[in-house]
């Protein structure tokens, strides 16, 4: 717990725009703090309960990401700019029995809280586990999670017939690919070749660039011209 409040302290001080305005929010106010510090102390509890190093490591695994699953629905308004009608029917599928107002203050405090709890983990992870499942795979699942997320959320609420079946055709595919990383990060042992060939395929050669990314229905207009 004490590597976590010196990691929210840095973050505070920090270059990290993102980070510095996680640790700004928690700690502006006496309440904030304490309801990070009362969670956050229980998930660091979970994972200091094992004896060994090695299961520790891997219940630090669980918990970032799970944090980083709490944290994708906050992320994807936020990323998204998702408003107005959009908005009330995203958070009202996410919090059926809870009115708008309610809602949107519950995510906001959960994502702060979860995402602070995140920049400890990661830091405990790398920094003071040395694990190296906090480095390369961890960030590639939280992309993976995201992009997962959001193509989920445009599913549920389509404005167009054609986009939505290619758009829920995708989603099993993410979500294999998510397993597999799930998988890879739970069981570092067993896929060191599955993260050495994952980490060549996407390793630049310098003679690629990154392409933009196309919307779906994009793509499926570009493939029937």
């Amino acid at each position: 717990m004490r590597e976590s409040t010196d990691r929210v302290a840095t973050a505070l001080r920090g270059d990290d725009d993102k980070e510095h305005l996680v640790a700004h929010r928690i700690l502006e106010s006496t309440k904030s703090w304490q309801l990070w510090e009362s969670e956050h102390s229980s998930l660091m509890r979970q994972v200091a309960d094992n004896s060994a190093l090695r299961t520790q490591a891997a219940a630090l695994r669980h918990t970032a990401l799970r944090l980083i699953e709490g944290k994708a629905l906050f992320e994807y308004l936020r990323k998204s700019a998702v408003r107005g009608a959009e908005r009330c029917q995203i958070l009202q599928h996410f919090y059926p029995t809870r009115g708008y107002q309610y809602a949107v203050i519950a995510e906001h405090g959960g994502y702060l809280r979860k995402a602070c709890s995140f920049i400890c983990a990661s830091h405990v992870g790398t920094g003071v586990v040395e694990d190296p499942a906090f480095f390369d795979p961890m960030h590639h699942y939280e992309e993976l999670y995201g992009e997962y997320f959001a193509l989920y959320c445009s599913t549920l609420f389509p404005c167009n017939g054609i986009e939505s079946a290619s758009e829920r055709s995708l989603l099993p595919l993410l979500k294999h690919q998510l397993n597999e990383w799930r998988w890879m990060i739970l069981n570092p042992r067993d896929s060191v070749p599955l993260l050495k060939r994952e980490s060549d395929m996407r390793r630049p050669l310098g003679d690629t660039q990154r392409l933009p990314l196309l919307k779906v229905g994009s793509a499926e207009r570009m493939r029937n011209q």
